[in-house]
C-alpha cells in the first residue's frame, strides 16, 4: 500500500515493517498475543533473522542486520558514500546545482532505463527463454538476538558513512544514513548525531552490541521517526536540532524497546519514558544544560538580534507538554496499558512525564547512583523482557533515600506538584499546594544574590517552616527546574525585573516581561499606530497573564493602547477549567471595558462534549464623529451577555457546535436581542468537508436600539470593537471595513452584499438562516450557499466560491436571489460584489 502508519512506499521510496507474522512472547504473566497498534506497539521475541530479499539492483536498501557474502554491496555503498561526502566539499552555488540534478536528473535516467526495458522486451519477441528485463540482487541479511526486522529501499537517497569505537573496546561500529537528496542540508550532520547517539548511549547504559547503526529518511505517517533494531526511519524535520533529537531518540530505542525488551503495549513508560530520560541527558552532556534549542531556524537563529527564542534549551518542551494537560484534570496513571487509555493524550504523558520524574530522579540521588541503576538494569536484563519491578527493584537497592515518591506515586497514581515559599521575620515557611509529595531542593541567597547553600526537603506534606541561614535575604525553590512544578512561579521569594524579547523559555524566578514593537495596527480613524507590545505571564507554569500595548495615535496625536489581564482557574464549581478576563482599551474612536467569565465543564476523561459558560460586560465611550453614524451610535453604551456552548465530537466524521446567548443593552440603551446557532462539521471524506451553519436571532425588547446592535444579514460589523481586523468604522468611503467588502461571520452571515441605501442591511426582525459550503476534490475553490429567512420579508439566498490565501478568504458571489441582475453576467458584476475575510 501507499505508507500507511509504518508501512507501504510512496513512489519508488519502500518501508517495509510489520511485515510478516510475529510470533508472541510467553513470559511468567503468560502468553501476550497482540495485534498491531500505533499506540504501545510491540512485546515480541527475540530470535534470530535470516532473511534475503530480491529488489533492482539500483535500490539502495539497508535492513536489521548485517550482509552476508555482501562485498560487492558494500563496495557499492562506500563508493556512494564517498560521492555523498564530496557534496560537503563544494560551495553553495555547486551544492545547489548537484541537489537539483540529483533531484531531477535522475528522472532523464528513468526515461533511459524505460526505453532500455522497452528494447529489451522487443528483442526478447523472437527469445521465450529470455524474461529478465531489469537486472536484480539478492541481499542476505542476517541479526540474532533481535525481536524485529524491517528493510527501507530508495534509488535516489544520498549515502553517508562512519565509525563509532566503543570505549574500553576495539570493536568497530559502523554508522549509515541515507537520505532524499531535498534534505540534503538538513542533514548534513546525521553522521555525527548516529556516533553521539550510540557514544552517549553506551555510556549511559551499556555497550551497543551491534555491528551497525542507521537512520534513514523516510515518508512514514505515524509520527516523526520510527525505531526497529538497528535501524530507524526519520521523517522530514524543520531543523538540524530537531533532527538531531529525532535521530537520538529513535537510535536510543536500540536499548529501551531493543536490547531491553519490555513490554511497551501494557507498560509504554519503560520504553518511551526512560528514552526521552536519556535524551535530556544525552543533550545536557553534549551541549549543556543552558544550550539553546533550534525548533525553527530561521526565526530562532537567521533573524540576527531579531531572532525569537533564542534561549529555548532542550527539557522546556517536556515540561510544557506535562503540565497544561496535567492541571485539566484527565491525567490517568502511567501504570495503565496503551488500550486502556480513556484520553488518548495519557499516552503522551508516558513520554513527558515518565522522562521528567526520572530527570528529577537524577537530580536527586545523584548522577553515579544513576548510571550504577542503569548499568545493572541493562547487563542484568539485556535480550530478555524486564517488567516495572525489575526497574524498581535496582532503584531501592541503590539508595538508601525514600523513593517511594517515584516508585509508586509518579507511575501509579496522578496528581499535580506544587510548592511554595514565604520569608516572614527569620522564617522560612514551605508549603504544598499540590496532591503530591515529591523532594525538592532550596537555594538560599544573600543580598547580592550570591548562592549560601542548598538543601534538600524530602516530605513536605502540608507545610514546613525553619529558620533563615544566616545572611539570607532570598530563597528558590528548585534551581536548577528538574522538579515538574506546575506553578513555579510562586517558587521564589525574591524576582527581579527581567527584559526579554518577543519569546523564549520563560524565567519563572525573575519578573519577566517579553517585549517586542507593534508595527501591524492601523485605523482609519487613529491612522498609523506603532507602539511596543508588553506581556508577562500567559506560559506555560503560569496561571495568569498580563499584557500592556501603548500606542501612538499620530492623526490625533494621543496616547491609545490596551491593557489585559486574564487569571486561569482549575476544578472550581462544576469547571474543570474557568478564565476571568479584564481588557481596557482605548483605540479606533471609543475607550472601553471588556469583563469576561468562561467556564468549561464536561465528565472526567470524556473528551466531549465540553460545554462552554461565557457570561461578559461591556462598556464603550464612542466619541462623535470617530464612527459611521449609519453603523455606531457614538456616547456611552453598555451590553451584558450570557451564551452556553455544547461542542461535541461524536466521531471522526462529525464535530458540531450548539449555542444560544442572550445580549442585554443598558445604560443609554433598553434591547434584549437572542440567538441560537449550530455549527456542524461533517467529513465524508478526506477530501470532502461539509460545514453547515443554521442561525436563529431576533429581539425580545427593542425600545432603543443602538445602531450597532441590529442584526446585520451580510456578517458583523463588531459592536463591541473585540476584532482589531476592522480597518475603519468611520464614515469615509473605502470599501475595506464596516460595510460593503470585509465579511466578519456573526448572525445570519450570508455572504453577498444584502444593502440598504448602499449601506449593510441591519433590521430588528426574527431571522432564520442557513450557510453550508463544502470542500469538492479537485476543485481548488469552495462552493457555498446561504439562505435567510426574514419575518414578512421574502427569502434571500445566494451561491457562489471562496479561496482562502493564507489568512485572507476571497469570497466570490455569483448568483444573489436579491438583485436586479440575480446571475453572475460579467466580470464587472463580481468585482462590484467581492469580498474578502481576515483570520489574523
Amino acid at each position: 500500500p501507499k505508507v500507511f502508519s509504518r508501512l507501504g512506499h510512496i513512489g519508488k521510496h519502500y518501508e517495509i515493517t510489520q511485515w510478516y507474522p510475529k510470533p508472541a512472547v510467553y513470559d511468567e504473566q503468560g502468553w501476550h498475543p497482540m495485534p498491531y497498534l500505533n499506540m504501545g506497539e510491540f512485546y515480541s521475541e527475540f530470535g534470530s533473522f535470516n532473511v534475503k530479499i530480491t529488489l533492482p539492483k539500483e535500490y539502495r536498501i539497508m535492513a536489521t542486520g548485517d550482509l552476508l557474502d555482501g562485498e560487492d554491496e558494500y563496495k557499492w555503498l562506500d563508493s556512494l558514500a564517498a560521492d555523498g561526502d564530496s557534496l560537503y566539499t563544494m560551495t553553495d552555488k555547486e551544492f545547489k546545482k548537484e541537489i537539483k540534478f540529483l533531484q531531477t536528473g535522475q528522472k532523464k535516467e528513468k526515461k533511459k532505463l524505460v526505453d532500455k526495458i522497452k528494447s529489451l522486451f522487443k528483442s526478447n519477441k523472437e527469445d521465450e527463454g529470455s524474461t529478465n528485463v531489469v537486472e536484480m540482487k539478492t541481499l542476505h541479511f542476517y541479526q540474532e538476538n533481535v525481536h524485529d526486522f524491517a528493510w527501507f529501499a530508495d534509488k535516489k537517497w544520498i549515502v553517508r558513512k562512519g565509525e563509532l569505537y566503543l570505549e574500553d573496546s576495539t570493536r568497530q561500529v559502523t554508522l549509515w544514513s541515507m537520505y532524499k537528496p531535498k534534505n540534503a542540508e538538513q542533514w548534513e550532520n546525521s553522521i555525527e548525531y548516529l556516533h553521539d547517539s550510540g557514544y552517549w548511549y553506551s555510556q549511559f547504559l551499556g555497550d551497543y552490541p551491534y555491528n551497525h547503526i542507521t537512520a534513514v529518511d523516510g515518508d512514514l505517517s505515524a509520527g516523526g521517526g520510527m525505531e526497529y533494531p538497528n535501524i530507524t526511519v526519520i521523517a522530514k524535520m524543520p531543523s538540524k536540532n530537531l533532527l538531531e533529537m529525532v535521530i537520538m531518540h529513535e537510535v536510543g530505542h536500540n536499548w529501551f524497546y531493543g536490547i531491553l525488551g519490555n513490554n511497551e503495549r501494557d507498560h509504554t513508560w519503560m520504553d518511551e519514558g526512560l528514552n526521552t530520560f536519556m535524551n535530556i541527558r544525552y543533550w545536557h552532556k553534549k551541549y549543556g544544560s543552558e544550550a539553546p534549542y533550534v525548533v525553527n531556524e530561521f526565526a530562532q537563529e537567521k533573524l540576527g538580534p531579531f531572532s525569537i527564542g533564542k534561549n529555548l534549551k532542550y527539557g522546556t518542551f517536556e515540561y510544557f507538554g506535562y503540565v497544561p494537560w496535567v492541571r485539566l484534570g484527565d491525567e490517568e496513571p502511567l501504570a495503565l496499558s496503551s488500550n486502556d487509555f480513556q484520553r488518548r493524550a495519557n499516552y503522551g504523558l508516558s513520554y513527558s512525564k515518565a522522562g521528567i520524574y526520572s530527570w528529577h530522579l537524577l537530580h536527586y540521588l545523584g548522577e553515579d547512583v544513576i548510571d550504577d541503576i542503569m548499568h545493572k538494569y541493562y547487563s542484568n536484563w539485556k535480550f530478555k523482557h524486564p517488567h516495572p519491578s525489575d526497574y524498581f527493584n535496582l532503584i531501592k537497592q541503590s539508595t538508601d533515600k525514600n523513593v517511594d515518591w517515584y516508585i509508586d506515586d509518579v507511575f501509579n497514581k496522578t496528581g499535580i506538584v506544587d510548592y511554595s515559599v514565604s520569608i516572614k521575620k527569620d522564617i522560612a515557611t514551605f508549603t504544598n499546594h499540590g496532591s503530591m509529595i515529591v523532594p525538592f531542593e532550596v537555594a538560599f541567597y544573600d543580598d547580592d544574590k550570591n548562592e549560601i547553600i542548598r538543601k534538600w526537603f524530602d516530605r513536605v506534606e502540608d507545610s514546613e517552616t525553619i529558620d533563615l541561614p544566616k545572611g539570607t535575604s532570598s530563597i528558590i525553590i528548585d534551581p536548577d527546574e528538574t522538579l515538574p512544578d506546575a506553578n513555579r512561579v510562586n517558587n521564589a521569594t525574591s524576582k527581579p525585573l527581567a527584559l526579554s524579547w518577543v519569546v523564549g523559555r520563560p524565567q519563572y524566578y525573575k519578573r519577566e516581561i517579553f517585549w517586542m514593537p507593534w508595527i501591524l495596527n492601523a485605523n482609519q480613524y487613529n491612522g498609523f499606530t506603532p507602539g511596543i507590545s508588553f506581556r508577562h505571564g500567559y506560559l506555560n507554569g503560569y496561571d495568569y497573564g498580563i499584557s500592556v500595548l501603548p500606542m501612538w495615535d499620530f492623526n490625533n496625536n494621543n496616547l491609545i493602547g490596551n491593557l489585559k489581564y486574564k487569571k486561569i482557574f482549575y476544578d472550581v464549581a462544576k469547571f474543570y477549567k474557568s478564565e476571568l478576563k479584564f481588557e481596557f482599551k482605548r483605540n479606533a474612536g471609543r475607550s472601553g471595558i471588556h469583563l469576561e467569565f468562561e467556564g468549561k465543564s464536561k465528565q472526567h476523561l470524556n473528551r466531549y462534549p465540553v460545554y462552554t459558560t461565557t457570561l461578559s460586560l461591556d462598556y464603550n465611550d464612542i466619541l462623535d464623529g470617530a464612527v459611521d453614524s449609519i453603523y455606531y451610535e457614538s456616547g456611552k453604551v453598555g451590553v451584558g451577555y450570557a451564551e452556553f456552548e455544547l461542542h461535541n465530537r461524536p466521531d471522526p466524521f462529525l464535530n458540531y457546535y450548539v449555542k444560544a446567548g442572550l445580549k442585554i443593552g443598558y445604560l443609554e440603551s433598553n434591547f434584549a436581542r437572542f440567538h441560537a446557532q449550530t455549527n456542524l462539521y461533517y467529513n465524508f471524506t478526506k477530501k470532502i468537508k461539509t460545514k453547515l451553519r443554521l442561525w436563529l436571532g431576533g429581539f425580545l425588547i427593542d425600545e432603543n436600539v443602538p445602531r450597532q446592535y441590529l442584526t446585520y444579514l451580510s456578517g458583523n460589523i463588531d459592536p463591541d470593537f473585540r476584532n482589531n481586523s476592522l480597518f475603519n468604522r468611520t464614515d469615509e468611503e473605502n470599501n475595506i471595513s464596516v460595510g460593503t467588502r470585509q465579511y466578519d461571520i456573526q448572525g445570519p452571515s450570508i455572504h453577498g452584499i444584502v444593502l440598504d441605501n448602499d449601506r449593510l442591511l441591519g433590521i430588528k426582525k426574527l431571522i432564520f438562516s442557513a450557510n453550508i459550503e463544502t470542500t469538492v476534490p479537485k476543485l481548488p475553490v469552495k462552493p457555498f450557499i446561504d439562505i435567510a429567512l426574514v419575518e414578512d420579508v421574502k427569502p434571500y439566498y445566494d451561491m457562489g466560491i471562496k479561496k482562502s490565501f493564507g489568512p485572507i478568504t476571497v469570497i466570490l458571489p455569483l448568483y444573489q436571489s436579491w438583485d436586479q441582475d440575480k446571475l453572475v453576467k460579467d466580470s464587472q458584476w463580481i468585482i462590484d460584489r467581492l469580498r474578502f475575510s481576515f483570520s489574523l
